[in-house]
């Protein structure tokens, strides 16, 4: 029998945080965000689902909490490092039989901005590894 999946709730309006929700968590006045700050949040609301696997439930307020917070975060690495930052890499070697391209390690594994993974951490939100009952780990 196939396993079902059911599609994971989207944040509301395409983000999980609002331009007045970057603002407070930037302590500046709304009116100074540029332009592109709503496409900004939600592409780090894309990256944010993807680092969460889509886990976040939009009926808890905990996750959502963080993801809101997660967002801002990420936004705000944006801001400061620049966005193309988390996908330029230099290319360190190539091979043209069969096609193999190698990238240079830029000090960072991680496109997720520190802060963001912190927030995501600590609400449990990355973890997905397995986990050892407690009946079962009496036998163990």
């Amino acid at each position: 029998m196939p396993i079902l999946l059911e599609p994971t709730p989207q944040p509301a309006g395409g983000s999980y945080a609002s331009t007045a929700d970057l603002a407070s968590y930037l302590y500046v006045d709304e009116s100074t965000l540029s332009s592109d700050v709503s496409r900004l949040l939600e592409r780090a609301s894309e990256l944010v689902d993807y680092y969460t696997l889509g886990r976040i439930d939009t009926d808890n307020t905990n996750h959502i909490s963080a993801a809101k917070k997660a967002t801002c975060a990420q936004v705000e690495y944006w801001m400061n490092q620049g966005e193309d930052e988390d996908v330029k890499r230099a290319i360190s070697g190539y091979t043209t039989g069969k096609t193999q391209v190698q990238f240079a390690d830029n000090g960072s594994h991680s496109r997720l901005a520190p802060r963001a993974r912190q927030v995501l951490l600590a609400a449990g939100l990355l973890y997905c590894g397995g986990s050892v009952s407690r009946g079962l780990g009496r036998l163990l």
